[in-house]
């Protein structure tokens, strides 16, 4: 015999909560009880779904991220990698920045949290990255040979800015992060 199916709108609720907390406390201040009451649902409704705080967190950000975050066709890897960097910086500005430094956080403490973050976030965003150096190899743009490469001379100085000074992620240090990328990115000097 099975349960009733999951309410998409309790999801969202879980979900909104969380996100709303953290705005207003910071991960320190959200806790799954907080959760619960701002979501409306009982503490049980929300352990039913997610192990930890940090797992509902994973959760509202992987949705953000594969309906908000372009995977731009300007015609150049390089313009590609600007208007994707402009809006990844920008998001991170806000909630969204105190989200993923949460879940770094997270990671770093809990092998099998980070597993769970790598799968559900990071390598789905990878993924969809990986598509602008391949337009771009097409293009006769990407002569280096390794593309996760590339994608870790994207994300490295994302996460570290992120991490350590966020105020550092504008549109000049996302137009000159795209610009060394995709010098890199043709395989000059190999």
């Amino acid at each position: 015999m099975t349960g009733r199916p999951r309410d998409p709108a309790v999801d969202e609720a879980i979900r909104r909560a969380a996100v709303d907390l953290t705005e207003q406390h910071g991960y320190r201040g959200l806790s799954m009880k907080g959760i619960a009451a701002l979501g409306g649902v009982s503490k049980q409704t929300v352990y039913r779904r997610y192990r930890s705080k940090g797992e509902v967190v994973l959760d509202a950000l992987a949705g953000y991220a594969s309906t908000r975050l372009p995977s731009p066709d300007t015609g150049s890897l390089r313009g590609d990698l600007d208007a994707l960097l402009t809006a990844t910086f920008a998001a991170q500005q806000g909630v969204n920045g105190t989200l993923n430094r949460a879940l770094a956080t997270e990671a770093l403490q809990d092998q099998e949290f980070a597993a769970l973050l790598w799968e559900r976030l990071i390598a789905p965003r990878r993924a969809a990255v990986r598509e602008l150096p391949a337009r771009g190899r097409a293009r006769g743009e990407v002569g280096h040979p390794d593309e996760d490469f590339l994608l870790d001379l994207v994300y490295g100085p994302m996460w570290h800015r992120l991490l350590f000074d966020t105020a550092a992620l504008t549109p000049a240090y996302a137009a000159e992060l795209a610009r060394v990328v995709a010098l890199a990115a043709t395989g000059g000097g190999r």
